[in-house]
């Protein structure tokens, strides 16, 4: 797997876990404290996330850092 690949993985595992919770792109933005379109290129692949701000998407989400990055390949 590449980075790409990697960050896109991540992507879709965090629109998964938000929209298991009923949030839009926005809400997930308020809850961390980052601008929506952060979390839009996040969830898009676009951007190589550090690991605070995954952290603190996890947080947002109330579940663990473990869980958020446990991608299916």
């Amino acid at each position: 797997m590449n980075k790409i690949e990697l960050q896109k993985l991540v992507g879709k595992r965090i629109v998964h876990l938000r929209t298991e919770k009923g949030w839009s792109q926005s809400d997930l933005a308020r809850a961390c404290e980052k601008d929506r379109q952060s979390i839009e290129r996040i969830e898009n692949g676009k951007v190589s996330p550090s690991l605070y701000s995954l952290y603190e998407i996890s947080l947002a989400l109330e579940i663990s850092l473990k869980d958020l990055l446990s991608l299916s390949t």
